[in-house]
């Protein structure tokens, strides 16, 4: 649209000198179509795409998932999602209960008026109540007061064992994740990836993707798959950048040390006559995203 814009302004400020037949070439920008997901939550319809997905999880923008891959990171969302609302209902319940405690103890009669009750009738009803409970025989009376303490001592007793499985629960999952940070920043000694948050969120998102395959996979499989993706971030943005930007990217220090390693590289004398021993083949082979893949889609079918 803009060069047809372009072109029509230069028609009508200019005189043409030789009209032409030949047809405008105009390029055309194909943006490939991204997948989109709609999942409820709590009764609510919320969409995901397939971008937003890849940001929240740690991944390069470039990089392709399948469909199952796709699936098993929207139900990821979803369950988050779902756990957030009802994190946040349970903090709205617990100030609404404190709200009420606190008014109960300063103007129990305003409370009952906006429930919607007659503080005056309700006055009156305990007061017949009590009247009442005074006039029984004593046994009764004791009777209905030991029935009302087990009432109570049960119901106590229900919301602390509900109090403990939730606390404990809770101290499970915070272990959990302790014990796999701590796997995979001990896994990290011996790489060439740094031991930062967005390192082990990489790792640990590989792992739970081979997690929903059920496939148990070692993490020092998965860091090479890591050290791949953080190459080829780099590469595409150093790329893209021009001269100047991509000094600023990689920084003055860092392009400084780069310069004396490669003049420390040339000034190194080669022996003459000798050959270079050939280094032995690591056991470990490190697998490329490829191969983790395949090994991935082979372990799922077996």
């Amino acid at each position: 649209m803009e060069t047809t814009e372009t072109i029509e302004s230069v028609e009508s400020s200019e005189p043409v000198a030789q009209e032409t037949t030949e047809p405008v070439a105009q390029s055309e920008i194909v943006t490939p179509k991204l997948r989109e997901a709609k999942i409820e939550v709590e009764g609510r319809q919320m969409a995901i795409n397939e971008s937003q997905l890849k940001a929240l999880w740690g991944l390069p923008e470039n990089e392709e998932l399948t469909d199952k891959e796709f699936k098993s990171l929207v139900s990821a969302y979803k369950a988050q999602k779902t756990a957030d609302s009802r994190s946040q209902q349970a903090s709205r319940q617990e100030k609404l209960v404190k709200e009420i405690a606190e008014m109960i103890q300063t103007n129990p009669w305003e409370l009952l008026q906006r429930a919607g009750y007659d503080p005056r009738q309700l006055a009156e009803e305990y007061l017949t109540q009590a009247i009442e409970e005074e006039m029984l025989p004593e046994n009764e009376r004791e009777l209905r007061k030991i029935r009302a303490e087990k009432e109570e001592l049960e119901r106590q007793y229900k919301e602390e064992l509900t109090r403990k499985e939730q606390q404990q629960i809770k101290q499970a999952v915070v272990q959990a994740q302790q014990e796999i940070t701590s796997q995979i920043i001990d896994s990290l000694e011996n790489s060439n990836l740094p031991k930062s948050p967005d390192v082990v969120k990489r790792i640990a998102n590989y792992m739970y993707l081979a997690e929903q395959r059920g496939v148990n996979v070692p993490i020092k499989q998965i860091i090479p798959l890591v050290e791949q993706d953080l190459r080829n971030l780099n590469a595409s943005i150093l790329k893209s950048l021009d001269p100047n930007n991509r000094i600023n990217y990689i920084g003055e220090d860092l392009l400084k040390q780069i310069r004396q390693d490669d003049l420390a590289r040339l000034k190194r004398p080669e022996s003459k006559g000798t050959s270079v021993p050939q280094t032995k083949p690591s056991q470990n082979k490190k697998l490329t995203k490829e191969e983790f893949r395949q090994i991935l889609a082979e372990r799922v079918k077996s």
